[in-house]
């Protein structure tokens, strides 16, 4: 009889503990909600869209002007975001930015079929990526603090090639037979590539490859597992994704440089019946989780983006907001820095409202820029957005897919489902 109130109090205690230490965690993460939809832009331009957020805080994007009086065609320019203004630059895409303020991305050189050519912009300087033999399109996808860029480009057949650029030079890479079909999905300071590509049974697998050694680590999925995708690396060289069932459950987590898969949190469970199409992390793995939907019905696009600070623990970001806006959504988190500031667009409505999350720290801030340059206390900020004509807003939807990757390959979710995760 004493064993069992022992064991029934140690079981109540490790409860109590561990409620003790989310409920910890969540203090910890507090966040001012500040929209990028009121900044001032200059006539003509309609919405502020944010890509990239360095750890100073200034944030990367497309400027996104009107082509015409009645804004039914739209173009894009590179624009800073920095102490609550942003300043719109030549036209461009963004698609990545470093910490001494070069930006990758593309200039659009074809508007009518949208093609792209890969171009590296610092100041209002631009210098374009020389194309490759067939290349019908390409972009600069990552840019490490180095100025190394990693490119891509794509032919006429949609078939993928990547390359490095650095100090006018290209460099093609080859990731090896032990991966095929390979696609990058980033690059951290030492040059190291992380991606997705099939193995030789051809199921889907996430690599690191280091162009120094010309070397290969497949990252497999957990033993219970048949499927793994590499997301992304940081500067600690570990690298984010799933091991997963398609449909079923998705594990979450890092592999170190060993190439040992850590679980963070797990998706698709009787308690957590949701998946996600989207992660992102910093070099503190701090990871989040964004682009949710349900898997049982009534499917349905979840409202908001989850944030996993250790092993176990997923707070709702909603709820680590100190001034929510009415109606808040935070379906889509782009990119977040290494102190945990994060960028996103609410993905619920028509037009993508887009947001900055600010995170408070333990002594303050006590106020935050706000976009018309000045600095209010929260309760003082104001919430909503710019008006977009109906044929601007559908564009932008379209241009805004370019940020986010595709569904994941070889899930095979239900056609309804899948568009959920695709708008």
């Amino acid at each position: 009889m004493s064993r069992f109130h022992t064991s029934r109090f140690s079981w109540v205690l490790a409860l109590t503990l561990g409620l003790w230490a989310v409920l910890a965690q969540a203090q910890e993460f507090r966040y001012y909600w500040v929209s990028l939809d009121q900044v001032e832009l200059p006539p003509g331009f309609i919405e502020f869209f944010p890509v990239a957020i360095n750890n100073s805080g200034r944030i990367y994007g497309d400027g996104i002007e009107c082509s015409n009086a009645t804004c039914d065609s739209i173009l894009s320019h590179i624009a800073v975001y920095a102490d609550g203004a942003v300043t719109v630059l030549q036209p461009g895409n963004v698609y990545a930015a470093n910490e001494g303020g070069a930006i990758g991305g593309s200039v659009l050189i074809d508007p009518t079929n949208y093609i792209e050519q890969a171009a590296l912009f610092r100041g209002d300087q631009v210098e374009l990526i020389p194309p490759q033999p067939g290349e019908v399109r390409s972009a600069i996808i990552a840019l490490n603090d180095q100025g190394t860029a990693l490119v891509e480009s794509d032919d006429a057949l949609d078939r993928r090639t990547f390359l490095l650029y650095s100090k006018g030079q290209t460099t093609p890479l080859n990731f090896g037979p032990t991966i095929t079909s390979p696609a990058a999905t980033g690059m951290n300071n030492q040059g190291i590539i992380s991606g997705i590509g099939l193995n030789q049974f051809d199921e889907l697998r996430g690599f690191r490859f280091d162009p120094r050694t010309g070397e290969t680590t497949v990252l497999n999925p957990l033993p219970t597992e048949p499927r793994a995708l590499g997301l992304g690396i940081n500067n600690r060289g570990d690298v984010l994704g799933y091991s997963f069932v398609s449909n079923r459950l998705e594990r979450i987590g890092v592999w170190n440089r060993k190439g040992e898969f850590q679980t963070y949190f797990v998706e698709g469970t009787p308690e957590f019946p949701t998946i996600s199409n989207s992660l992102r992390f910093n070099d503190n793995n701090l990871i989040v989780i964004t682009r949710v939907v349900k898997i049982t019905p009534p499917f349905e696009r979840n409202k908001n983006s989850y944030l996993v600070p250790k092993p176990g623990v997923r707070l709702n970001l909603a709820d680590l907001v100190e001034n929510p806006p009415l109606g808040l959504c935070l379906s889509s988190i782009g990119d977040i820095n290494n102190r945990g500031d994060m960028i996103g667009f609410d993905g619920c409505g028509i037009s993508s409202f887009s947001f900055l999350l600010q995170r408070i720290s333990a002594t303050g801030p006590q106020s935050f820029a706000t976009p018309n340059g000045t600095t209010q206390s929260p309760s003082g900020m104001k919430n909503g957005g710019r008006a977009i004509p109906k044929a601007a807003a559908i564009a932008l939807r379209a241009m805004l897919r370019r940020h986010l990757p595709p569904f994941k390959p070889g899930s095979a979710l239900p056609d309804h489902l899948e568009s959920l995760l695709l708008e």
